[in-house]
Parts: structure tokens; C-alpha cells; sequence
């Protein structure tokens, strides 16, 4: 009954993303002597400039259901994952989402508060990064981590690429959100049930990790949101 109604979430989200960017195509239609399709490498922060949006570039509107959508499939994906070659593919692919997305933080955002926190992503990704590296050694697995990220998560690059700066901590706060809850179901879930033991010593490891930087993001969206609040009703 869970794994219906998270289907049939993603479903709706995706409905209403296909919606709203056909209200904004117009807005959102690159030149045609721009390329369009996006490559994705080691490290989407730093991409070459004529493949990556400019900033102000994608709908805020638009970004935001389809970051939604993402996320939504994100859990799904991460809540149905069991296997040992899944997990490394997840936790791999979130840790170079993670460093790539706060890479862009630490250049873009105009607040302290969030480019404190993408640069601990920085230095704590990268450490998982390298102890799931020695995990996989360890156990002489036959699983090799991805090495470039899946279209899902460069469309969320993508997005905090174009979005425009007054929304940019908005937006990234969000995805860090989404990113830092999936990534919680997905050791959680291997701690728990995975099949290798050096794997899961990993997983239980990262676990609390994991849980406080989710705690760190919602307490950062919940002080931007107040500060926010507080201006509307100036």
C-alpha cells in the first residue's frame, strides 16, 4: 500500500510539472544556436559555460515542480533499493550530487548561514566518498561506484545553475532537504537488510552523519523562512 501511494505521488508531481512547463515553454526555450543537451561529468560545479544555464535562466516556478518530482522518485528509488550494487550506485551518486551542488552554493548564495553548511557538505561527502571507496576495497567487491551523475541528479544541478539569485538559497535549501532524506532512507535501509558486512558497517557509520545534516538544513530553512516571514510583514 506504501510503495501505491508513493507511485501514484510521483505521478501526480509529474502531471502537474508537465503542466507547468508547458504554461512556461515560451519563457524557458533556449536560442537554437545554443546547444541544449547537458553532459554530465565528474564535477557538474564546474562544467563548461556554454553547456550550463545562466544564472536567472530557468523558471523558478517550473524548477521548483520539477525538483519536486525528482525528489519524490528519489525516495521511491531509494525506499526500493536492496541491493548491494543499488546502494553503491546511490550512496555514490548522492555524495557527487552533494559536493557538486554545494560547490555552487558556496559561490552563489548571499548567506552565511547556507554557504557554512555546503562547505561541511564539501568536506563530508567527499569523506564518505572516500570511505565507501575503501569499504568496497575491503570487502573485494566487483562494484564500481559511478563515476558521472544520472540525469536526475544533473537536472537539479541544472536547476540551481539557472535559477535566479533571490531564489537560489530557496532552492538549494530545498533540494538539500529532499537529497539528505533520501539519502537517510537509503543507509538506513541497507544498515539495516544489505548483504555485505563491510557495507553495512559503512551505512551505519554515515547513518548519524546523515540525520545531522538533515537536522542542520531544516533548521537553516526554518530560520530563512522566519526571516522571511518577518519582511513580508514590515
Amino acid at each position: 500500500m506504501r510503495r501505491t501511494m508513493m507511485f501514484s505521488s510521483v505521478a501526480i508531481l509529474g502531471f502537474a510539472m508537465l503542466t507547468a512547463c508547458n504554461q512556461n515553454t515560451s519563457s524557458n526555450t533556449p536560442p537554437q544556436n545554443q546547444p541544449t543537451n547537458k553532459t554530465a561529468t565528474n564535477d557538474p560545479a564546474n562544467q563548461p559555460a556554454t553547456n550550463e544555464p545562466a544564472p536567472g535562466s530557468t523558471n523558478s516556478t517550473v524548477a521548483a515542480t520539477k525538483d519536486a518530482v525528482a525528489g519524490a522518485t528519489g525516495t521511491l528509488s531509494a525506499e526500493l533499493t536492496s541491493s548491494t550494487k543499488g546502494f553503491v550506485e546511490g550512496a555514490a551518486t548522492g555524495d557527487m550530487y552533494e559536493i557538486a551542488a554545494s560547490k555552487i552554493a558556496v559561490m552563489r548564495s548571499m548567506s552565511d548561514d547556507v554557504k557554512k553548511f555546503a562547505q561541511q557538505m564539501i568536506n563530508d561527502h567527499t569523506q564518505t566518498t572516500n570511505q565507501l571507496k575503501a569499504a568496497l576495497e575491503h570487502a573485494k567487491l566487483n562494484v564500481e561506484p559511478p563515476t558521472m551523475l544520472d540525469s536526475r541528479h544533473q537536472g537539479l544541478i541544472d536547476d540551481l545553475k539557472g535559477v535566479k539569485d533571490q531564489d537560489f538559497d530557496a532552492r538549494f535549501i530545498s533540494q538539500q532537504e529532499s537529497a539528505h532524506n533520501e539519502a537517510l532512507i537509503l543507509v538506513r535501509g541497507y544498515a539495516k537488510d544489505g548483504d555485505n558486512i563491510d557495507l553495512k558497517m559503512f551505512a551505519q557509520a554515515t547513518q548519524p552523519k546523515i540525520e545531522m545534516h538533515l537536522d542542520m538544513i531544516k533548521m537553516i530553512d526554518n530560520t530563512h523562512r522566519a526571516a522571511g516571514s518577518r519582511a513580508e510583514n514590515r
